[in-house]
């Protein structure tokens, strides 16, 4: 899927998260956005993927705004993205497996093929073994594996990452960034981050402050 944003601006209220932003995201490629906390980096992403609708200006998917696409089309579109969250986001009365098999429950593909493809994504990201355990009983680094797992579980051509090493220690932190640079091969990685990373090569890096590219 083809991305582009044209002046595209987001308030809530006074607040001015994004203003005027007019962004290009060719298929393929990877991108950083990086700046200070509250810069309009997770609420670029949301827009992006259609969770959060725009003040003004508009989304593209290629090439069609979001905004004339019908409320059947949208949700047809979302399966397009996949996204890592800051806090995991995983539920603690649910196993691995069943946080993983979430996306496609949602989207009623049958159980079957579900477990599957469930446990494929486990395996690539090396968490078969802990398929039955619960998130409590996890490390910070394998909360962060299932999360990419749960994100890619739906073969997304979009994979969004909102600081995916936050809380993270050095090693396990590049662990997590080559498990990206492999999951994301042939995708279209967009990475939220407070600060480049040195491990994390991309094709570019723009700089978020206050809402706006700053140089």
């Amino acid at each position: 899927m083809r991305l582009s944003t044209h002046q595209l601006s987001l308030h809530f209220g006074a607040v001015r998260a994004l203003t005027e932003l007019t962004l290009e995201f060719p298929v393929g490629s990877r991108t950083v956005l990086w700046g200070p906390a509250g810069g309009g980096k997770t609420s670029l992403l949301k827009c992006l993927a259609g969770l959060v609708a725009p003040s003004s200006g508009e989304v593209r998917w290629d090439e069609v705004p979001v905004s004339r696409r019908s409320a059947q089309e949208k949700r047809d579109a979302q399966v397009a993205f996949g996204m890592v969250f800051q806090s995991d986001a995983l539920f603690d009365s649910l196993t691995v497996a069943d946080n993983v098999l979430l996306p496609l429950r949602k989207r009623r593909v049958p159980e079957a093929e579900a477990q599957e493809r469930a446990y494929e994504a486990l395996r690539r990201v090396g968490l078969t073994e802990a398929a039955q355990k619960h998130p409590e009983n996890l490390s910070g680094g394998m909360k962060k594996r299932a999360g990419v797992a749960r994100a890619i579980v739906a073969r997304p051509q979009v994979l969004l990452a909102d600081d995916p090493f936050a809380g993270l220690d050095p090693v396990t932190e590049r662990s997590i960034a080559e498990l990206l640079l492999e999951i994301s091969e042939g995708r279209t990685l967009i990475v939220a981050l407070p600060d480049p990373l040195a491990s994390l090569p991309a094709e570019r890096t723009i700089r978020l402050v206050a809402g706006q590219v700053a140089s």
